[in-house]
């Protein structure tokens, strides 16, 4: 039995790329675009919990939406966050959360066009799906981890070795971007601490992963040259309708002063120590 679990995990981790290259190609620029403005925005503060936690409050709504509006043959039970999002928002904001809670304007925009969206055709919402669930395993993993070591959350993390920092740098930095199969899988958040829900998964992400490319794989390679392009043109609008999200979180500037502030005197510190020293 566990000889049959393991080659059907292989049967799904090891999917074709060219779909998903192909894909990548084509959202190239944007996603780049989209990444500069979150490496720019948050230079210092996810580490901040009232950030990390509005920052998943503003996401919250599209995800929730993706996970009403698609089949599981589209969006594996495995990979809906709904329930883990609400558990983190109860631990950091208290059970009476959703009292207070209202949808901001760029997710109500955001959602507006979902809804349009799923009015078309669901493999067009599917793209959004793609891409978002993407986006937790990958960035969403290597964010929480770090959080967590900073927090001294994860086991080990008042000495962490320095082959779990090269690993970490690695998942940072590919060794080609564009080479979707050199790419290391990142770290994975294999515990779950109150308050780190929404980014834990008990299964592998490359298991994951290889449940999305598949979904990606049925369904791309039959498609129309319009429904290619229809398909193509919503995978860009989700790195510009996120953009517009993430502008929307609150407490960046703030947390990346603050942050900045404590370099500042860090430095100074030593400055001035130094020249102390000399006299």
């Amino acid at each position: 039995m566990a000889a049959t679990t393991a080659a059907g995990e292989d049967d799904v981790t090891q999917q074709d790329m060219t779909f998903t290259k192909e894909l990548r190609a084509a959202t190239k620029e944007v996603h780049k675009l989209s990444d500069v403005l979150v490496n720019a925005k948050f230079a210092f503060a996810l580490s901040d919990d009232a950030v990390w936690y509005d920052g998943l409050l503003s996401f919250y709504e599209i995800y929730k939406f993706l996970e009403n509006n698609l089949p599981d043959e589209l969006l594996p039970t495995e990979l809906r966050r709904t329930e883990a999002f609400e558990k983190d928002f109860a631990y950091f904001y208290g059970a009476d959360w959703k009292d207070t809670y209202e949808v901001r304007p760029a997710v109500r925009k955001y959602l507006d066009h979902l809804e349009e969206v799923n009015k078309k055709d669901k493999l067009l919402l599917f793209a959004y799906a793609y891409q978002m669930y993407m986006a937790l395993m990958s960035g969403g993993q290597l964010l929480q981890r770090k959080r967590m070591i900073a927090r001294k959350l994860w086991p080990g993390s008042n000495g962490v070795t320095a082959a779990e920092e090269e690993q970490l740098e690695q998942s940072e930095k590919p060794t080609d971007p564009d080479d979707l199969t050199t790419r290391p899988m990142p770290v994975q958040v294999s515990i779950c601490p109150e308050g780190c829900a929404a980014t834990y998964f008990p299964l592998k992400i490359a298991v994951l992963k290889g449940k999305l490319r598949k979904v990606l794989n049925d369904n791309y390679g039959k498609f129309d040259e319009k429904m290619k392009a229809d398909f193509i043109e919503e995978s860009k609008n989700v790195f510009l309708y996120n953009s517009d999200v993430v502008r929307s979180i609150k407490g960046v500037n703030r947390a990346n002063i603050k942050k900045l502030a404590i370099v500042v005197v860090f430095f100074v510190g030593i400055y001035l120590a130094i020249k102390l020293g000399k006299r």
